[in-house]
Parts: structure tokens; sequence; C-alpha cells
């Protein structure tokens, strides 16, 4: 079976917005933003081509339909007049000779994005752009979308560009990174004819290259950036003074700046790069002072007054390891040279699942409570765990020797500050009410313990896989990551998953990777029939001759998990 592609740019067109998608859903794992980004592919016809489709829509099946961008090229042409770059005027002659073609290009990119703006905000989510890129006959813009709740989970904030004022968090500086790889790879002969396309970086490149980007911006208003802020903090981060970790503080502030209070000043700026000196000056900072830096310079310690705007910091909380934030806000998270998003430990519907998972009879009044004392260990600075168990009473008796049995209390955020200051666990009941503090738990070596992580984590994992009732524990580790112990799976629509069954089974070559591919992230929660449908639907697809230059990816066959049982799905219909 020959695949014809009707709204044709060019031949690896398909090759070419998988690959970019897939490098899209790598890059948001990197950073722990899993939204399932989609990518899609929107040709308008270069105006000097007289034949063929004037607008081209790559999947031309999927949910955007080529209509949609009906009439396009007339607003196009009606825009580019009124482009602002319009008004200047350059003495380079090659840069003067660039700039319609250049106009042109950001006007068709404005434009499919304003296409897109009000099913944007019906369907809660937001649509970026390319700029377009003269690939054949057509001006092709590379359109990724992802869900809005992202931008809420993590806002964004405006500041100043050559251009004007713009938005960027580490996401936006990931989607930036990745668009100009977008641009690269069109620019290359046939780009999608290589598998994956070899010349565009690795989604790990990006990641990095996005937040050396994103911690270039103009933090500190009026002064421009021109530190590669991101590389001198991480080797500041790994040096140790005098045997120990790298903690301190460090605040972005002008030389001039009145909110700033100095507890002690430089006469002589130390440059940040003079990593030794930096990380000796480091250990001079406390949770009240902070060093004060102007980008790449060091202009000493102090603190920046609260009637101020929040100002952007570096946190160092171990050995290579720190957050940048804007006051209270983290916006990234280094450990090691990897980079990643603050992390929600676990939403407010899976905690709920988790907790009736675990303990069945548990009621509301407990599970607010514990979603109460969650977000309390989330603030703390130290490392901590909390293990709740329907035998909390009899357990606090038995490892009396090794902990504090306490009268019996409800859990409150004095008693979990003042019990979270000594080394142990906190034990409690599944009621919120706590038995003993300061215990050191017990239990045989665990299939899920690991080396990787420390002595805390693998503790509790013991504990709660030793146990023969219901166990469940809070851990934060020293980087002020939280582990829930255990974590079950999420709980997904039955509906979606028997949707997808049904698509596969019905699907041809051309048409059935959607589904395969939610399948494929959903495996645990299909029964033994559901399996057998999907692997005879692959068997009839992966067995149809493909056509030359056609790639087809042999899919794994589905087994049903022993583990699945039917608390996993939900009756709501909603998408998993």
């Amino acid at each position: 079976m020959r695949r014809t592609i009707n709204l044709f740019m060019w031949g690896y067109q398909p090759h070419f917005r998988i690959g970019i998608e897939l490098r899209a859903e790598r890059m948001f794992e990197i950073i722990g933003a899993e939204v399932g980004p989609k990518v899609f592919l929107v040709g308008v016809r270069r105006p000097e081509v007289g034949a063929g489709h004037p607008i081209c829509v790559e999947p031309e099946n999927g949910e955007w339909p080529a209509s949609l961008f009906e009439g396009i090229a007339d607003q196009i042409e009606e825009a580019i007049p009124r482009h602002p770059d319009q008004l200047m005027f350059y003495s380079d002659e090659v840069t003067t000779r660039e700039k319609p073609e250049r106009i042109r290009r950001e006007v068709i990119a404005e434009e499919v994005r304003r296409r897109l703006a009000s099913d944007d905000q019906r369907l809660g989510r937001r649509s970026f752009c390319s700029d377009a890129y003269p690939v054949g006959d057509y001006h092709v813009v590379c359109v990724l979308q992802v869900p809005g709740r992202l931008f809420r989970q993590h806002p964004p904030f405006k500041v100043a560009g050559v251009r004007g004022e713009y938005e960027t968090s580490l996401v936006h500086a990931c989607i930036r990174v990745l668009f100009r790889e977008v641009i690269y790879g069109l620019a290359m002969p046939d780009p999608g004819r290589t598998l994956m396309d070899e010349a565009i970086r690795s989604a790990e490149e990006m990641v990095a290259l996005a937040a050396s980007s994103f911690m270039r911006a103009t933090f500190i208003e009026g002064r421009w950036n021109t530190t590669d802020l991101f590389t001198a903090v991480n080797r500041l981060s790994k040096l140790q003074y005098e045997g120990k970790a790298g903690r301190g503080r460090i605040v972005l502030a002008a030389a001039g700046d009145p909110n700033v209070e100095y507890v002690m000043r430089l006469a002589a700026p130390v440059s940040l790069s003079q990593t030794r000196w930096a990380r000796k000056l480091l250990q001079t900072s406390s949770e009240e002072t902070a060093l004060v830096v102007e980008y790449g310079t060091i202009l000493g310690l102090g603190k920046v007054s609260d009637l101020s705007a929040p100002p952007f910091s570096i946190e160092f909380l171990e050995h290579h390891q720190w957050e940048f934030r804007r006051g209270e806000q983290i916006l990234l998270r280094s450990s090691f040279g990897e980079v990643r998003l603050p992390q929600e430990p676990i939403g407010k519907e899976r905690f709920i699942d988790n907790m009736r998972g675990i303990f069945p009879r548990i009621g509301e009044e407990a599970i607010a409570r514990y979603r109460a004392v969650l977000d309390l260990l989330a603030q703390q600075r130290h490392g901590s765990s909390l293990v709740v168990a329907a035998d909390a009473a009899s357990e606090a008796k038995r490892l009396e020797r090794q902990g504090t049995l306490i009268e019996p209390t409800p859990l409150t955020r004095q008693l979990l500050e003042r019990a979270t200051s000594i080394d142990g666990t906190i034990l409690a009941d599944p009621q919120g009410v706590c038995h003993a503090v300061g215990v050191i738990l017990d239990g045989e070596a665990s299939d899920e313990s690991t080396p990787s992580r420390g002595a805390r984590y693998n503790s509790a994992v013991r504990y709660v896989a030793a146990g023969s009732g219901e166990r469940m524990a809070f851990v934060i580790s020293e980087d002020r990551t939280l582990d829930v112990i255990p974590l079950l799976r999420p709980r997904v629509s039955r509906a979606a998953i028997q949707a997808a069954v049904e698509a596969i089974s019905t699907a041809t070559i051309e048409d059935f990777h959607d589904a395969r591919n939610f399948l494929e992230k959903h495996r645990f929660y299909l029964d033994e029939a559901q399996c057998r449908i999907v692997n005879e639907a692959l068997d009839r697809i992966e067995n149809i001759p493909t056509e030359v230059g056609q790639i087809l990816f042999e899919t794994q066959r589905f087994e049903p998990h022993p583990a699945m049982n039917d608390s996993y799905l939900k009756d709501d219909g909603n998408a998993a």
C-alpha cells in the first residue's frame, strides 16, 4: 500500500514533524513537565508560485484542518506593510536586502498564531509558532501546542529585550531553542530524510542550551545581562569550602539599587568567574543576608528591602545543587547539572486516590489533614520523613527503644517543625495523630531500595515494604525533593482506554499512530481481552507492505499486568 500525500510540501514532511514532536516530548520529560506536546506544520504557498494548494497542513488528516487557515494569504499580504520593521533602515547592504523576506516570515508565523488563538482559549491550550522558513514551494511554520495549565503551574514573567518586553520561563526558553533547531533542520536538504534528523541537537543538549539562555535574560531592571550565569553558578555549586558543601544565597541587584542594605560592601568587586574566591565569599552568606551580585560581579553582602519587588536569587542547597528563584517562586532547579522545573510532589486528585488506595477506610477530613501536612513538609528547608501506618500505636511501642514515644497528639505545624528538627521519622496513624518522633525505622532490604538515594529514603522504603498492614511515607531529601512511598499509579478513564482500543482495531497504517502511542503509555491499564484486540491490530498493520522511505516502528506486544485491577479505572469519561 502506497501512501500519497495530498497536501504535499516535500516528501519527508511527516518524518520531520514526528522527529520534532519526539524531541519536544523528551525535552518536557527532562524538565519534569510531562504534558504531551503536539506538533504540526503549516505551509503557506509562496507568492511567486502559481500552482498547488494555497495551504498545506501536516498531518493532513489530523485535528487541524487546512480550512482553519483559509484566506490567510490575503491577511499576510495586508499585514506585511504594517510590520513595525518596515520603518527600520540599515546601513548594512545584506541586512537591507534580507529585510523583506525576514518580515514575511515573521508575519506568516504571527498570522498562523492568530488563527489558532480562539481555539486555544476555548480548549485551554497555548500554541507557539516558529518563524516561517521556505521549503520547496511553501513557507513552513512549525506549531507546538501544550496545555495552558503548564503556565499556571509555572507562571512566566516579563523581561526587557532588544525588541521590547517578552515573556520568559524555563519552558519558554526550551521552546525557543527547539524552534531554532526547527529552522536549522528545515534549512537542510530533504528535512526529515535522515531518521530523527541527526543534524538537529538532542533533547538533552537543547535543555542545557535553554537553561543557559533563560538565565541570560534581563533580571535586573536597567542592566543588560551579558553573563553566562547558568555556567558560573554551576561551577560555583561544585566547589566545597574546607570540606563543606556550598550552602548559601545570591541576590541579583544593581550596584546602585537603593533597596539593598549592605552588611559588607567590597572595596573592589569580585568577578563571579573567579570561582574559588566567589566560593569563599558565598560562605559568609546566611538566611538573613546574601551575596549581592550584579550578574557576573559580586558587590558585597547584604539584603533587599521587604518593600521592594521580589528579587531574583540563587539558593545553594547541597553539593552541585541549587535553585533559581524570584521571591518564593522557584523558576529552575539544577542538580548535578541536570535542570528541572520545581515539582509538585503529587497532584490533589492523585493524592486523594493514593491515600484511599492505601487506606480504604480513611475519611475526607483525614485526607485533607494529610494534604496540609504534605504542604508543610514541602516547605521544610531540611530533610525529614513521616510515616503513616494503620498500626502506628503498636509500632510506636515496639520501636520505643529507637525513637521517642509520645502521648497521642494531632499533627500540627508546630509539632512538625519541632519533630523534623531532630533525626529520625515521625510516626502517625491515618487519622493524623502522632504517636512517636525521632524513630529509627527498621525493615529488610527491598527491591525498591536504590544506592542512588539517601538513607532516609531507603529506610522509609524498607519499612513500608516490611509491614503487613497499611503504610505510607512522605520523605523530604536534602535536595528538597519530596517522595510519596508508595506512589500508586494514577487512575485513568475507562472510556479513554476503550476508545483507543477500538480506534486501533479499525486503524490503517496511515492513522494508527495516535491510538498506538496512547496505548503504549497506558499499557498497565489494559485487560486480557483488550490486549488481544490490540495485538491482533498490530499484527495486521505491521504486515502491510510499506513504501520506499516509509518508516514503521515495531511495537512490543501487549500483556495484562498482574497488578492491574478495577480500582485504577474511573468512569468519569474524561481523557486520561
